[in-house]
């Protein structure tokens, strides 16, 4: 089966963020997609999108050409939504999880796909009312994009690490800096992305799902790194939902940096860390570390048998690509993940607002502040 990956000539860079929308009063989640998603498709640059609960909500950017034009269109567009959900007192915030909601009574939006989602899947799409981050960035051809992809997959515990904003579940903490990463690795095609040698693998992986009836479309690959043909572009999902636009934007830079960093060493004959079949079980483990430690989890180098720190990992890589966000003008984005770092990401501040007030309640108003910050 020959799948047509469509060519970016350009690194482009396009961003898509899971809003969660909450009920003014209560601070719980409000069944507020379906009027908000209906009256957004009036308003001319806002493209607010429905997810599989109706507590969700995503808006993305267009197609851009650097990091600071995405964040302006995202600015914007929260802006706008803002706007709207206010009518229907409702706020919206981002975090990987909401800290109290109970899955058991979110709603499935009315449509087709959704259907066909809680029909296969059942108790785990109920459950799956988890927010992220994607970072869709241009490559040439499918051949590039996998290449990409399995070096990528070194840098999913940084990501998460960076990125992890969901300790809580359903009231409890679960002791994990990232439960949405436990959540959507129960998909069977959730996780960590298979190893493939090239476009063909790709393309023959993809023919054995699609030919069985196990997916209809690339969107029901929910891996944390896919190569999303119809686009030309690799997809990183690993991402919770980052509480600020800041760290949002400081995220999708990194992401930027480490795939145009990739391609180039590819090209040049390079072979940056890239995961190996043989060497395959690092990569549940350093994610682990990650998910359950975030920026002090200790991953072992695919290189050595070395152990560590993420923290130390992140401003070691922080420091080697700032030529090339120089060079994709984002530089002042990346500087952010230092920040991040240094302040501790979303998961770490929750815990402090819970510490200080007992109330999951001001974790909630913490983060719709947080969202505020444009």
């Amino acid at each position: 089966m020959a799948l047509e990956f469509k060519r970016s000539d350009r690194p482009t860079v396009g961003i898509e963020v899971e809003l969660q929308l909450i009920d003014r009063e209560t601070k719980n989640l409000s069944a507020a997609a379906v009027p908000l998603v209906e009256e957004a498709a009036k308003i001319p640059g806002l493209t607010l999108k429905a997810e599989l609960s109706q507590a969700m909500a995503e808006i993305n950017t267009e197609i851009c050409g650097t990091v600071r034009e995405a964040g302006e269109s995202l600015a914007r567009q929260l802006v706008q939504v803002r706007e709207l959900a206010s009518k229907r007192n409702v706020e919206i915030a981002v975090s990987g999880t909401h800290p109290f909601q109970d899955w058991r009574e979110r709603k499935i939006f009315p449509d087709e796909r959704h259907a066909r989602i809680l029909e296969k899947y059942r108790w785990l799409a109920r459950r799956w009312t988890t927010f992220g981050m994607h970072v869709h960035v241009g490559v040439k051809d499918g051949d590039r994009a996998i290449h990409i992809l399995n070096a990528l997959v070194n840098y999913i515990p940084h990501l998460i690490a960076l990125s992890g904003s969901s300790p809580y579940w359903g009231g409890t903490d679960t002791g994990l800096h990232s439960c949405r990463a436990a959540v959507t690795e129960s998909f069977p095609t959730g996780g960590i992305p298979y190893f493939l040698p090239d476009w063909k693998g790709f393309e023959k992986y993809f023919e054995t799902l699609t030919g069985t009836g196990t997916i209809q479309s690339i969107k029901d690959i929910y891996w944390d790194i896919r190569p999303h043909f119809d686009f030309g572009t690799v997809e990183v999902r690993a991402c919770d939902g980052l509480p600020s636009l800041k760290e949002t934007l400081a995220a999708a830079a990194l992401i930027h940096c480490l795939v145009v960093w990739i391609d180039d060493q590819f090209q040049k004959g390079k072979r940056p860390r890239q995961i190996h079949m043989q060497r395959y079980w690092l990569a549940p483990e350093n994610k682990w570390q990650a998910v359950r430690y975030g920026l002090d989890g200790r991953i072992v180098s695919p290189d050595s048998e070395e152990k560590r720190f993420i923290r130390d990992d992140i401003s070691a890589l922080v420091e080697m690509l700032r030529p090339v966000a120089d060079s994709l003008q984002c530089a002042t984005e990346l500087e952010g993940v230092l920040a991040i770092v240094e302040r501790g990401p979303g998961a770490i501040r929750q815990r402090q607002v819970f510490d200080r007030t007992k109330s999951l309640v001001a974790v909630v108003e913490s983060l719709i502040e947080e969202l505020k910050i444009i």
